[in-house]
């Protein structure tokens, strides 16, 4: 029995000291780092739940999608600021740019995303154009539609009625991102507008990217993935 138990401990210690890596980019330049697997399964854990609690605490009170991306739009833009010059770009984990409050374009989409979804409002970015030229967007689920924002630059797309606009609509009228870098004074419309030639409304991701950071649904998406289910 003795000789069970300590084989069994003997098995679980070397699961958990298995070596593991993650990726850390660094003036975009990314390196693997070795951890443990037990210090980056902990560590996975304990960000899911800083990431709980800062959603809630973003927009705990607040009630209706459309009002919860308007307070997440805010509260990001106005926590996390972009990159001051000189300060090296760090490409790490999402709490740490919430930690570290500075970040690129891409990384306020994805904080932005990352609040939304946790609290329930499905959300995700993309960039568009070539690196190291692109414009990272965000696309948030309201009243069953698809909405578009740049969270970077504080941009809502409206229609004409007023309404956020759904990506069809856009895709469709591009006149309603002209409005509205017309009513927010952006410099070179015509550049901005560029990214959009040959904008289509495509489906959204099977699995959005902040769900990935939520242990259950990761763990399962993995699973899926050795099994090889879509």
């Amino acid at each position: 029995m003795r000789a069970a138990v300590a084989g069994a401990i003997g098995v679980l210690v070397a699961i958990a000291s298995w070596p593991t890596t993650r990726l850390v980019g660094v003036d975009y330049v990314v390196g693997r780092e070795r951890v443990p697997l037990w210090k980056k399964a902990s560590e996975f854990v304990e960000r899911d739940s800083r990431l709980r609690q800062a959603s809630r605490e973003v927009l705990g009170g607040v009630t209706g999608s459309e009002a919860k991306a308007t307070a997440a739009l805010a509260w990001t833009r106005s926590t996390i600021r972009h990159a001051p010059a000189g300060l090296p770009v760090i490409d790490d984990h999402i709490t740490s740019i919430i930690e570290r409050g500075y970040g690129e374009a891409d990384q306020l989409a994805d904080v932005f995303s990352t609040l939304l979804t946790y609290d329930g409002v499905p959300a995700y970015w993309r960039a568009f154009g070539k690196s190291p030229n692109v414009l990272p967007v965000s696309f948030v689920e309201i009243d069953a539609a698809w909405r578009m924002f740049d969270v970077a630059r504080g941009l809502a797309f409206r229609n004409q009625r007023g309404q956020l606009a759904a990506i069809e609509e856009i895709a469709g009228d591009l006149t309603i991102v002209e409005r509205a870098l017309h009513e927010a004074g952006i410099a070179d419309p015509q550049r901005y507008l560029s990214f959009f030639r040959g904008f289509r409304a495509s489906p959204p991701p099977r699995v959005l990217r902040a769900e990935l950071q939520m242990p259950w649904r990761r763990l399962t998406f993995e699973l899926r993935k050795v099994m090889g289910a879509p």
